[in-house]
């Protein structure tokens, strides 16, 4: 395996973090939580789409895979889920994909995660046609 870049400290990491936010969203991301509680913002930015995401040992695609199944796995999560739904097309994973993703959880013996894509998925779309 080929040695892993180094993940950036300090202000760079809040810097490349920031910018893999936005590349994934599509958009810069703002809103009244992070207007009320600014250090959530930061710590998603400097941690998750900066340590986390900095590093090279996934693509985003296999990150978004991951992450849409564990957060299907969970109940109660359903935002959180249809946000990575949206980030999983950001990142070039079609609806159809996430489906077929979703049946094959069912099929495994996972059908409330199965079902919580398919759910997701399916607000998603209808949320594209409504423009």
């Amino acid at each position: 395996m080929p040695p892993q870049r180094p993940i950036p400290v300090g202000q760079a990491l809040l810097e490349a973090g920031t910018a893999n936010q936005t590349a994934l969203t599509g958009a810069p991301v703002r809103g009244p939580v992070f207007e009320f509680a600014p250090a959530i913002d930061q710590y998603l930015k400097t941690h998750l789409f900066g340590d986390i995401f900095a590093r090279d040992n996934l693509d985003w695609q296999s990150r978004e895979f991951t992450t849409v199944g564990a957060l299907a796995a969970m109940s109660g999560v359903e935002s959180q889920l249809l946000s990575h739904i949206r980030i999983s097309v950001n990142v070039g994973i079609t609806p159809e994909q996430l489906r077929r993703f979703g049946q094959e959880l069912s099929a495994k013996g996972f059908a409330e995660a199965g079902e919580r894509i398919h759910s997701a998925v399916g607000k998603f779309t209808q949320d594209v046609k409504r423009g």
